[in-house]
């Protein structure tokens, strides 16, 4: 049985589609969509986000590519 924290069945990135597997992912911030991040440097996991700076709360967020480069329209 699912609880809230956890998904059933594969989860697929919203920038590539690909499945997520393992450690290296993250959450959009602006969309709520997973997408690949890898945690280290010799990790062979695609780039599918980036870290970046929030103005209003001096915080690191992490976006997909599709919503740092304004090509998804950020959930409601």
């Amino acid at each position: 049985m699912a609880t809230i924290f956890q998904v059933s069945g594969p989860v697929y990135c919203v920038v590539c589609n690909d499945e997520l597997n393992g450690p290296h992912r993250s959450t959009c911030q602006m969309c709520g969509g997973p997408f690949h991040q890898p945690w280290s440097p010799d990790s062979d996991a695609p780039r599918c986000g980036r870290a970046a700076s929030h103005d209003e709360t001096l915080a690191v967020v992490f976006l997909c590519k599709d919503c740092y480069n304004n090509r998804r329209p950020p959930s409601q």
